[in-house]
């Protein structure tokens, strides 16, 4: 399973080991079904396009991910 970071413009991606600088770690996005709100939040926070990042891509995906390298946003979305 390759975890790659879906904040914005981030290009954390555990396939290369020269952009795991300082011991980054990957949190997994949480599950629309459990937190719906937070799961918004979350998608709302990335900055995604819609089209790119939704509930439903979401909800179908469960290998989605956010590094630990965004942590200044951290305290907003944890």
């Amino acid at each position: 399973m390759v975890k790659r970071c879906q904040w914005g413009l981030c290009k954390t991606d555990d396939r290369y080991p020269e952009r795991l600088e300082g011991n980054v770690r990957f949190i997994p996005f949480p599950k629309p079904r459990r937190s719906r709100e937070k799961c918004l939040r979350w998608i709302k926070l990335c900055g995604r396009p819609h089209s790119q990042l939704n509930v439903d891509i979401v909800d179908g995906n469960k290998n989605l991910f956010v590094c630990t390298k965004v942590c200044h946003v951290c305290r907003y979305i944890l």
